[in-house]
């Protein structure tokens, strides 16, 4: 593959230059974007700017594409719980926000407990950070078109989230 991007630069930039080109692209985080800027046939990424990541069914929100090192920064509305254990035969559908305290029990080795987690009703904006592959399979929402990197100035990050 070196060969041919070093026929590829020595066409563009000539002979003289390559090792240099060459050195550069192989200290980027991003060798194949690097060749392609230097080549001018680099396209920003193009991704949904919402999505909906159904392990969690929570929606995403795209914030930045950083092409060079492969990530995705985006929001996401989680929320909140709380996690403990109960006694093995407890049902759990009767545990509320309110009453949980009653049911909760420190953990104690060999005894018959189990853990639990109660979901609050009280949701958190979060930032988080995926790379863009894994940001690919989540499932678009409808009706919102693809943003590229150059696409997403802060101005629109203002504008959906009022920072």
């Amino acid at each position: 593959m070196n060969k041919i991007v070093k026929v590829a630069l020595m066409s563009k930039f000539g002979a003289d230059t390559i090792d240099a080109l060459m050195e550069v692209i192989a200290n980027t985080p991003n060798a194949e974007m690097a060749t392609e800027i230097l080549l001018g046939v680099h396209e920003p990424i193009a991704l949904a700017p919402v999505v909906l990541y159904k392990y969690e069914n929570a929606i995403r929100t795209l914030v930045s594409i950083d092409e060079w090192n492969n990530v995705v920064t985006y929001t996401i509305n989680k929320e909140k719980t709380k996690s403990f254990y109960v006694p093995e035969d407890t049902d759990t559908s009767l545990i509320t926000v309110d009453n949980y305290q009653d049911f909760e029990k420190d953990y104690e080795r060999g005894a018959n407990l189990k853990h639990f987690t109660l979901a609050t009703g009280e949701f958190v904006l979060r930032t988080e950070r995926t790379d863009i592959e894994s940001w690919r399979q989540c499932a678009p929402v409808e009706d919102t078109p693809a943003l590229s990197g150059e696409d997403t100035p802060s101005t629109q990050v203002e504008d959906i989230f009022g920072v």
